[in-house]
């Protein structure tokens, strides 16, 4: 069984979701992220404390020592470990970044079924 750097948990009902996660399973060039939809059978018997409703809201990004990141954190973190996005994810470090970016995160998630595309993309909400 292969180890992962990080497990990402997303919403796999949403064509949005679906999309980005797409674009960043082609950028996971070497293969560290394991890209799990949130209602994936396996998921509650590796994270049992997992809040299906938390996941619903929100990208969650775990760590292999299980340091849990939410949201505009979980991006942050998922950029951290893409080869392409590294360098541009530092930017996301700097202080004060995080008191614009979590609000903009919040508000793309809640409204993220206006950005589906496609009909057969949209989100189930």
């Amino acid at each position: 069984m292969k180890t992962y750097a990080r497990t990402v948990v997303f919403d796999g009902e949403c064509g949005f979701c679906r999309r980005w996660v797409r674009r960043g399973k082609r950028l996971d060039w070497f293969r560290h992220i394991d890209w799990r939809p949130r209602l994936d059978p396996g998921l509650k018997a590796i994270y049992p404390k997992l809040d299906s409703q938390e996941t619903l809201n929100r990208m969650i990004s775990i760590g292999p020592g299980g340091k849990t990141y939410g949201g505009f954190f979980a991006v942050r973190d998922i950029m951290r470990h893409l080869p392409l996005t590294f360098l541009p994810s530092l930017f996301l470090y700097i202080p004060g970044v995080s008191l614009a970016g979590v609000p903009v995160y919040r508000w793309i998630a809640k409204n993220r079924h206006h950005f589906a595309g496609k009909p057969e993309e949209s989100c189930g909400i």
